[in-house]
């Protein structure tokens, strides 16, 4: 039988006082205290059909909020694909029906999303248990590609979605959105890809989907006076949330050494820059989501040198002190240059940035191993309101 005596490593403790110092922040030995959310509060499902003008290709097609709608969490764009031919759907098919979502009120655009690229960003973050999960339930996933039938329900970006940010397990939540906005309907404008994303094989191409999409809302159930008080906010609803601001125009060319991309008189509050790489190609339907990460970085403001990346390990480096780790296999990080600090878990607390309105020129260096096609993206800050009129703004300062 064994017998510990740990005395003397207890009495060492009142010689320890020069370190043992600063505000009690845990009690290990007492439980935590039970505390409680604010506001109860259920989560139901609303679905209203599209109008069957909506198929592939489809641009700016308008969707207004139901005016009998008040408060939602999450709102989904429901598409029943029909089996393919032959070959298969991608791994990831609802990555690839939805090219961009805008948002207008008042015929004024809030602001506009590449759908790829800030799901991209998004699922990034999940592990592989977490991404093949959401997989399997919104994006069509499957572990064994196949040509069959699906469901998918992909994520409309509301100015509260979890999916512009990369915070999505955050336990605080992300708030609602109060639809109640009097004469000013909110529009969303959902543009689709062409049938040639959705399969590996471009030439083989789902059949059309007019009169199989839906809107699915989940909707905020709660008591009547908290329901009333949710669902107006007009002149109070003020957030912050992330706005992709692409730097180039369209996909470029990379071929081979230091390439150089140039911004004049930029706008905003950049959080990070990142360099969205991909396989060489001009068919886009192809470029898909497995980034290539360039071998150094640079950028330059009024030829003075801001941050310099000029090797692949500062390169790596750089996404690892700021929280960019690949936990899965499927979405690997694209490079980046971080303005703030632990850029991948800052979505809802303000940890820096650079303004780039104090540079009349920004300067962009890079090089990759080999050819490619790239985009030069801008993580900036916005603020989205709803003034007393129950229009929506977004703006940068």
């Amino acid at each position: 039988m064994s017998y510990e005596n740990p005395e003397n490593i207890i009495r060492s403790w009142n010689v320890q006082t020069n370190f043992a110092t600063g505000p009690v922040t845990a009690d290990q030995l007492v439980p935590p205290q039970y505390s409680r959310i604010r506001t109860p509060f259920l989560l139901t499902w609303r679905e209203e059909s599209c109008n069957s003008t909506l198929d592939w290709g489809s641009s700016n097609f308008s969707i207004y909020l139901p005016e009998s709608l008040r408060v939602v969490s999450d709102m989904y764009l429901r598409i029943q694909l029909p089996a393919l031919a032959s070959t298969t759907y991608k791994k990831y098919p609802g990555l690839f029906a939805i090219k961009t979502i805008r948002l207008l009120s008042q015929g004024q655009e809030v602001y506009s999303c590449d759908y790829l690229q800030h799901m991209a960003d998004h699922l990034q973050q999940y592990s592989e248990e977490e991404l093949k999960d959401f997989a399997a339930v919104y994006l069509g996933g499957e572990s064994v590609l196949s040509l069959g039938a699906r469901d998918i329900m992909c994520p409309i970006l509301l100015p509260n979605s979890r999916f512009l940010s990369r915070d999505g397990k955050d336990i605080r939540g992300d708030g609602v959105f109060p639809c109640y906005l009097g004469t000013n309907r909110l529009e969303i404008q959902v543009t689709l890809n062409a049938a040639a994303y959705m399969g590996v094989d471009a030439s083989v191409v789902p059949g059309s989907i007019s009169g199989q999409c839906s809107l699915m809302y989940n909707e905020v159930k709660m008591t009547s006076p908290d329901l009333m008080n949710f669902s107006d906010h007009r002149g109070k609803y003020s957030i912050i949330n992330r706005r992709f601001t692409e730097l180039t125009s369209g996909w470029q060319a990379y071929t081979s050494g230091n390439a150089v991309w140039n911004i004049n008189q930029p706008q905003g509050v950049v959080t990070e820059v990142q360099i969205i790489a991909v396989a060489d190609g001009s068919d886009e339907s192809r470029h898909g989501h497995t980034y290539i990460k360039p071998t150094s970085f640079k950028v330059t403001a009024d030829s003075i040198v801001q941050k310099d990346l000029n090797t692949q390990n500062k390169v790596d480096a750089e996404l690892w002190v700021n929280g960019f780790v690949q936990k899965n296999a499927d979405f690997p990080p694209p490079g980046r240059l971080c303005f703030a600090s632990h850029c991948a878990s800052n979505s809802h607390v303000y940890t820096g940035g650079y303004n780039q309105q104090l540079a009349s020129t920004i300067q962009y260096d890079f090089t990759f191993s080999g050819a490619c096609r790239y985009k030069i993206i801008a993580v900036q800050l916005q603020r989205v309101r709803i003034d007393s009129t129950g229009r929506i703004t977004a703006t940068l300062n």
